[in-house]
């Protein structure tokens, strides 16, 4: 049986952001995303302690993971994808999506917080994570499509970590995400625009759901490509998935034969299930 460790599972977004954190078993990494894996160890246990960051103790750098990088995406782009085919390695810690930081970037934006205090909470969160003991080697954190509008908290606390961008053709990407639910997606039915003002440069342009759509994935790319400082590499969907070798060689990884085939073998499941359910293209 693996050990648990105290990882983050949220950020409080009203009053001052509390981040709390859990003793989880490292399998919680092994789910699409990582609040699903929190849910699921959850339904498993009959005790659950609660503890915030403060509680957490610092280890030195020399105890941590290295971060081997971040994955920035436009939604629906293959990113949850890239992240079951990188974390399938024994090697490799993937966070993906945590809502730690999804939690403490929505109470900056509500709440204008001053962004030192956010860079040294975020630092604490991604830290948190980082602890080792499960035989891993490296860790990559991919992030939810709308922390990119935010990446310079990232790029201060990790100014020479790789990080990739994936990016999707964009009326097939409108076509995709009209059809979906969740994230920035369900923003535009909100009664007020309290989200969508901060990720939207001209709200009175956006007319319908689809002009929304679009304005939102040209923030997206727009954010990312102001951000390039030299250690970004830019992918598109799907022509990312013969380039597999390029992305780990960028994030300095190296599979075995068999680790790569155990990688590109996810190209066949729903990324999204955490059980093996075969794919079926739509759009």
């Amino acid at each position: 049986m693996l050990k648990s460790f105290r990882f983050p599972t949220y950020t409080s977004v009203c009053g001052p952001p509390t981040t709390y954190l859990e003793d989880l078993s490292p399998n919680v990494f092994n789910y699409p995303f990582f609040n699903q894996g929190v849910d699921a160890m959850r339904k498993q246990s009959v005790e659950r302690q609660i503890f915030s960051l403060e509680d957490s103790l610092l280890l030195p750098e020399s105890q941590l993971l290295p971060i081997k990088g971040f994955i920035f995406h436009t939604s629906h782009c293959g990113s949850t994808l890239l992240g079951r085919m990188l974390g399938s390695s024994p090697q490799v810690r993937m966070i993906s999506e945590p809502e730690s930081i999804n939690g403490l970037l929505l109470s900056y934006l509500f709440n204008q917080l001053p962004e030192a205090q956010v860079l040294t909470q975020l630092k604490q969160i991604i830290e948190a994570y980082r602890i080792s003991g499960d035989d891993k080697k490296a860790i990559i954190f991919k992030l939810t499509s709308w922390n990119v509008f935010l990446i310079h908290f990232f790029h201060k606390l990790y100014p020479n970590t790789p990080w990739i961008y994936i990016d999707r053709e964009s009326e097939k990407l409108v076509q995709s995400l009209k059809n979906k639910n969740g994230g920035f997606i369900d923003w535009w039915h909100h009664p007020v625009d309290i989200l969508r003002k901060h990720f939207v440069e001209n709200t009175s342009s956006c007319v319908d759901f689809e002009s929304y759509l679009r304005s939102i994935i040209e923030g997206h790319r727009k954010h990312a490509i102001a951000a390039k400082n030299g250690h970004e590499l830019f992918v598109h969907y799907p022509d990312f998935l013969k380039v597999i070798p390029e992305i780990l060689a960028h994030f300095q990884l190296a599979f075995s034969p068999e680790e790569l085939v155990n990688a590109l073998a996810f190209q066949r499941f729903e990324s999204k299930q955490f059980e093996p359910i075969l794919f079926e293209s739509t759009t």
